[in-house]
């Protein structure tokens, strides 16, 4: 299930994006969990399985393309199949007409699950 971030989840927010940054000092993490929650254009969402928070996912919305910047399983949920439930749950709670696109290793991940949906 994805719950869209609030600032009680700030900790477990940095913590999940530590693992998708290449700067994983906690001011860089909690400078990048701010401007989601600060900025209308950007949306932060944590994934949980069943009680606990396994993931992380952080867009941009860019007039009819939402842009995912940020993806991150933690190490027990990692693999394909499961960035692919994150992603089919994104797909569900987004508006149709929204195209989902990425950047570096979150676009080869979009491309590879885009084959898989059509």
């Amino acid at each position: 299930m994805l719950v869209k971030y609030k600032r009680s989840y700030e900790k477990t927010a940095m913590g999940l994006l530590a693992f998708s940054c290449s700067d994983k000092s906690p001011l860089s993490l909690l400078e990048l969990v701010r401007l989601y929650d600060e900025e209308e254009s950007k949306f932060l969402y944590l994934w949980k399985v069943d009680e606990d928070f396994v993931g992380i996912i952080g867009m941009e919305q860019q007039g009819t393309t939402m842009v995912i910047d940020h993806i991150a399983l933690s190490p027990s949920f990692r693999g394909e199949k499961r960035s692919y439930e994150l992603l089919d749950e994104v797909r569900n709670v987004l508006p149709l007409d929204l195209t989902l696109t990425g950047t570096g290793k979150t676009g080869d991940l979009l491309d590879k699950w885009n084959q898989l949906v059509v």
